[in-house]
């Protein structure tokens, strides 16, 4: 007899191209941190990547999944580490994820919730970059800061995996 394996009741968006320098800095966090995860955590996360976030990213998702969307930013000082809820992305942050190449992350956002007419739930977690050049490596600020930056995505996923949806602990926690 074959288990069934529940329902994710967390997504992680992993924005970024890992040939563009910094705008790797998502994948490779991922890459390090998704194996280190607890096994109680990993069974109610699934993982998808893009390039660049897009509203289609955000409108398949089921009733009850809160996102947690990992990018590459331009704005604070190179090594930040950024953590938001997505209902604070509408005030214009005093940055701008790399990976949103289509739209601003707070138009997909506001436009994915429109159209599911509902809102998405969930954080944008982004460490700041510097170099976003074809064919160059991570910048020694970036390499730096991502045991910080693996940390505040644990931490989100962990807060999200045990906040009900449409609750305020959405908002909690929240540093920039």
């Amino acid at each position: 007899m074959t288990g069934r394996l529940s329902p994710p009741i967390l997504r992680l968006v992993v924005c970024g191209n890992a040939d563009r320098g910094d705008d790797g800095a998502a994948l490779a966090a991922a890459a390090t941190l998704l194996p280190a995860l607890p096994p109680a955590l990993s069974a109610k996360l699934e993982v998808r990547r893009c390039l660049d976030l897009r509203i289609e990213d955000l409108l398949d998702m089921p009733d009850g999944v809160h996102v947690v969307i990992i990018d590459a930013i331009v704005g604070p000082r190179p090594g930040t580490v950024i953590s938001m809820p997505l209902g604070e992305l509408c005030d214009r942050p005093a940055f701008t994820p790399r990976s949103s190449h289509q739209l601003p992350i707070d138009l997909v956002v506001g436009l994915a919730g429109i159209i599911r007419e509902r809102p998405v739930e969930g954080s944008f977690v982004g460490l700041a970059g510097d170099r976003f050049g074809y064919g160059t490596p991570l910048t020694r600020a970036v390499r730096s800061a991502l045991p910080d930056f693996r940390s505040a995505i644990t931490s989100e996923l962990e807060r999200l995996a045990a906040a009900p949806m449409g609750s305020d602990a959405l908002g909690r926690g929240a540093k920039a």
